[in-house]
């Protein structure tokens, strides 16, 4: 995430519950916007890492997906000798495509609708960009310009609007927002007991502004600036001696909190 000038709003998996929550996202995406009706994530072990499921399944869907399940052994033996790219089986219940995400995991694609032969090009494209995406979140690979050059511009941009969605979803459960909130929390706390209340959000506001972003998304150094800019005003408005006092107090506070979340 960027915080110099405009914030740019993208965020990348610091924990394995936000990790979980982006690869999920992929999933329900390439599952909406292609028409499957069942997309999983799995181990050649059997395992189900992920899966993108409609809430309610009809007969078909619950047929296909069962008749996945009792033949997870075996695809899964497949897979352990064979490192797969592609695989697409047809059944009467519907579809079945298979799609390597790097030696030890794979996904798989299920459709009742009629799967279309003559037209699978487009399909596989995108069963095939999906493992990629997939493969590139799991081994916590940075989305960035420089990390993503060498893939299809598809998958390019599909990692950046995944990671542009995760920080509008999941940037409030971050370290970093929750430093920024405690350390706002604190210094609106302290400068509320020495200035009346239009002061201290005339002298909050204006701190911010200068500083050019706001509370949730401040590095270490625009803290350091912030504070700076507060106890200027504070000095102009109630003197030196407070002003001291207040930064005597407040910056090895701001600074234990900094560190605190580190």
């Amino acid at each position: 995430m960027s915080y110099h000038g405009r914030v740019e709003k993208t965020m990348e998996a610091e924990s394995t519950g936000l990790l979980s929550h982006l690869i999920q996202t992929a999933l329900d995406r390439v599952r909406e916007e292609n028409k499957f009706d069942i997309v999983m994530f799995l181990g050649i072990d059997g395992r189900i890492f992920c899966s993108s499921i409609p809430n309610l399944l009809d007969s078909a869907q619950y047929q296909l997906l069962n008749m996945v399940k009792e033949n997870l052994p075996h695809i899964c033996s497949q897979l352990a000798t064979k490192n797969l790219l592609l695989s697409m089986q047809r059944y009467e219940t519907g579809s079945m495509i298979i799609s390597g995400v790097g030696d030890k995991a794979f996904l798989v694609f299920l459709m009742t609708s009629e799967l279309d032969v003559a037209n699978l090009g487009p399909i596989a494209k995108k069963v095939l960009n999906t493992s990629v995406v997939v493969h590139h979140l799991m081994e916590l690979k940075p989305i960035t310009i420089e990390a993503t050059k060498s893939y299809d511009e598809e998958v390019s941009t599909e990692l950046r609007k995944l990671s542009r969605l995760l920080f509008v979803e999941k940037f409030d459960s971050t370290r970093q927002y929750r430093k920024n909130m405690e350390v706002h929390k604190y210094l609106r706390e302290e400068l509320g007991q020495v200035l009346e209340r239009g002061l201290l959000d005339e002298v909050i506001t204006m701190a911010y502004n200068e500083v050019g972003t706001s509370a949730a998304y401040m590095n270490d150094r625009q803290w350091e600036s912030l504070l700076g800019l507060i106890l200027e005003e504070v000095r102009k408005l109630c003197g030196d001696v407070v002003a001291d006092r207040c930064s005597k107090k407040w910056k090895p506070e701001v600074e234990r909190l900094l560190r605190s979340f580190v």
